[in-house]
């Protein structure tokens, strides 16, 4: 069959009544960096929740409790916007909570503390239904009860071994003004009621990426400025046969309670620690990658919204530029056809023999975040999530300050099994309908996109110095002005980002009005 000829009628067909749908790969995707490599001195980390999550935000002020008070303990958060959690406990609150974001999981709050999130997995014999704890609920204390993120691992750490831990492997990388962590946990087995858990502070200057496995190797016991672990890490290890200290093999955490070998995750720690580390030359097929690598230029948000969005565009493993998507032209010269997407179903893969690439940026993204932490802000206003919804290559991102009181109610509102374009009232849907369209002829629709979303953070950045001098003087003269001027702004962007797509996916519909023939 002469080359092209695939992308006929049949797939034409196939593309009018199918919406490019995401590939099955799930799960998300976290990036970390110490604050010495990074261009304006912040620590930064960021989430693609990645999978059919809880993708509605809002802010949870903090207040002082009684000292009866207890705390309730939930499963089933993450997808709380379309089944109810279930108590599966309580334990006692603590005098004072802070101010956090929520989302399936919960990523920042008023002192500076940042996480983003992935699922990691473990040894199946490692399950259990004993204890009261899934992450997101760890997450949701610790932001209430942490102004650091040792503090943060602590409480963690301390809750899961005491309450006991029954959700699956998870990585969280944990930051404040002046630190960054890798923070793994796992289920003890069914017969033990507890956590296992290990944290390693990201070196100065060094890059580190989470990509739906265990990244963390040795564990040095006696440096505790930049290791922490749970009393059992070792032991456990040694009584299931995992580790044998008489070996002279080293101790490695990942080795001994999940050695994931899945391509859809070495491929992204590759992308990722390549990118950030150049010259290292990293074999994009290897089974192991350095737990970090040392930036070799400083990184900006700039360069966190572009390797978020990246779908190995100038790799072999670009799905987007497989020989099947060219076509002849009416010179008989073969051209990318328009429909050639980085974003495809399975059926689509084989239809034009493209590699099952699991891309960072797929069109199954709830919500994605890139967080800053600066020290030489007020937390409120130094602690910066850049927050979007839906697929990070078409969507955009809005600034959202730790110090802001509330976020506008559509971002709180979600519901995926309706749809209305005469009564929008998820902002959700502003985003995920835009990647629909662009998805059905990506080469052209993407730069439309571009067009719109690209100048619209130019214009935040801009701003961005003016908005926190502003923000940092009034917080001298009047600190709830200041939190209301934040407020104000952020509501702002989020209520523009959304009016902007929607009027971005009318846009769309008439002008490409009839060109599928």
């Amino acid at each position: 069959m002469k080359k092209g000829l695939k992308l006929t009628l049949t797939v034409l067909a196939a593309l009018v009544v199918v919406l490019i749908a995401a590939t099955p790969f799930m799960a998300c995707t976290s990036i970390c960096v110490d604050k010495a490599a990074t261009a304006d001195g912040s620590i930064m980390t960021a989430h693609t929740c990645d999978g059919w999550y809880d993708a509605r935000t809002w802010v949870v002020l903090g207040k002082k409790h009684a000292a009866t008070e207890k705390v309730t303990i939930y499963s089933g958060l993450l997808h709380s916007d379309k089944a109810e959690p279930k108590i599966l406990g309580e334990i006692p609150e603590v005098a004072e909570t802070y101010t956090y974001f929520y989302a399936g999981y919960p990523y920042m709050n008023e002192h500076g503390v940042i996480m983003g999130e992935t699922t990691i997995g473990q040894r199946n014999e490692l399950r259990t239904s004993e204890g009261i704890f899934y992450i997101e609920m760890l997450q949701i204390l610790a932001l209430q009860r942490a102004k650091t993120a040792r503090e943060a691992i602590k409480v963690m750490g301390s809750l899961a071994e005491e309450y006991g831990y029954r959700d699956g492997g998870e990585c969280l990388t944990v930051g404040d003004q002046n630190e960054m962590w890798f923070f793994e946990i796992l289920p003890p087995g069914p017969l033990n009621k507890g956590a296992i858990w290990a944290a390693v502070r990201i070196p100065e200057g060094h890059v580190g990426v989470s990509a739906n496995r265990s990244r963390i190797g040795e564990l040095k016991e006696n440096d505790p400025n930049n290791y922490m672990f749970s009393p059992n890490v070792f032991s456990l290890a040694i009584e299931n046969g995992w580790w044998d200290p008489k070996s002279g093999k080293p101790f490695l955490f990942y080795e001994a309670y999940g050695d994931k070998t899945s391509l859809g995750s070495r491929r992204r720690e590759w992308r990722v620690l390549s990118t950030f580390a150049p010259s290292l030359n990293l074999d994009p097929n290897a089974s192991r990658f350095p737990f970090t690598v040392k930036a070799e230029k400083k990184i900006t948000i700039q360069d966190y919204f572009t390797i978020y969005r990246d779908t190995y565009v100038g790799t072999a493993y670009d799905k987007a530029n497989v020989s099947d998507w060219y076509v002849p032209d009416n010179k008989g010269v073969y051209v990318k056809s328009a429909f050639a997407t980085p974003h495809m179903s399975s059926e689509f893969l084989k239809l034009v023999d493209a590699p099952s690439e699991r891309n960072i940026a797929i069109p199954g993204c709830s919500y994605f975040t890139v967080l800053q932490s600066r020290s030489w802000l007020d937390p409120k206003i130094g602690t910066l999530c850049w927050f979007g919804l839906n697929n990070p290559d078409t969507s955009v991102h809005v600034p959202v300050y730790a110090g802001v009181t509330s976020l506008p109610q559509n971002y709180a509102i979600n519901d995926r099994t309706k749809f209305s374009l005469t009564k929008p009232v998820s902002a959700w849907w502003a985003f995920d309908f835009v990647d629909q369209l662009v998805n059905q002829r990506y080469q052209d629709c993407i730069n439309d996109v571009k067009a719109v979303r690209d100048p619209f953070e130019a214009q935040q950045f801009a701003l961005q110095p003016t908005i926190e001098k502003v923000a940092s003087d009034l917080m001298k003269l009047d600190p709830k002005l200041a939190v209301e001027f934040l407020t104000n702004y952020t509501n702002s962007r989020c209520v523009m980002a959304v009016d902007m797509y929607w009027k971005l996916a009318e846009d769309l519909i008439v002008k490409y009005d009839d060109k599928w023939f």
